[in-house]
């Protein structure tokens, strides 16, 4: 008859002998992290003081998908896939949050952007942004694809624009994917500067 040590020890065996299969199928994989591309300090280290505009970036909208700190890799026309062990430095919408802020202050040298004050009336204009693809696909492109818009002090929309960026990949990895997506928000940056310009 079984006593209860020898059922135990039984048990123990068998969950040791599963987590080495485990371990054996699904060897541990050192995770990467990365970054986007920073501004060069060249463009963007002498913003003007004293601008005469301001813009407040407020908080950045993420597909469902997008809102974790993975990397995501669209495999075919209907899978996407996040990356297990490539991740961002953090959650994807601080990395664009961070990017888009110092491009767009390289762009525009009387304006400030700034983040939003908890709290605070809105008393200028403001840009908000969603975001609906910004991944790695199989067939070797970065995606970047979403919807902006810019309102004034009192929510009056302003501009309003659907975009939908494409960057080939030059060489095959994780960190050319993340560079070619770092040129996509360049473009994106590009197209948010030019309207902000023509602003009065």
């Amino acid at each position: 008859m079984m006593t209860t040590n020898h059922l135990r020890t039984g048990l123990m065996l068998i969950l040791a002998c599963s987590l080495s299969a485990c371990l054996k199928s699904n060897p541990p994989v050192k995770s990467e992290r990365y970054s986007l591309p920073e501004v060069p300090t060249s463009a963007g280290a002498t913003q003007d003081k004293s601008a005469s505009k301001t813009v407040v970036l407020n908080k950045i909208q993420l597909a469902d998908y997008l809102d974790s700190d993975r990397i995501v890799v669209q495999l075919d026309d209907i899978t996407l896939h996040p990356a297990r062990d490539h991740l961002w430095v953090d959650n994807l919408s601080q990395e664009l949050r961070r990017g888009l802020r110092s491009r767009l202050s390289s762009r525009l040298a009387d304006t400030a952007v700034v983040d939003p004050l908890p709290g605070a009336p809105l008393k200028t204009t403001s840009l908000q942004l969603t975001i609906d693809q910004f991944h790695g696909q199989m067939q070797g492109y970065a995606v970047l694809s979403g919807q902006w818009q810019l309102l004034s002090a009192d929510l009056t929309p302003l501009q309003h624009q659907s975009f939908k960026f494409s960057t080939p990949l030059r060489e095959s990895g994780y960190p050319a994917l993340v560079r070619a997506l770092g040129s996509n928000l360049d473009l994106l940056s590009e197209q948010i500067a030019a309207q902000i310009q023509r602003m009065p």
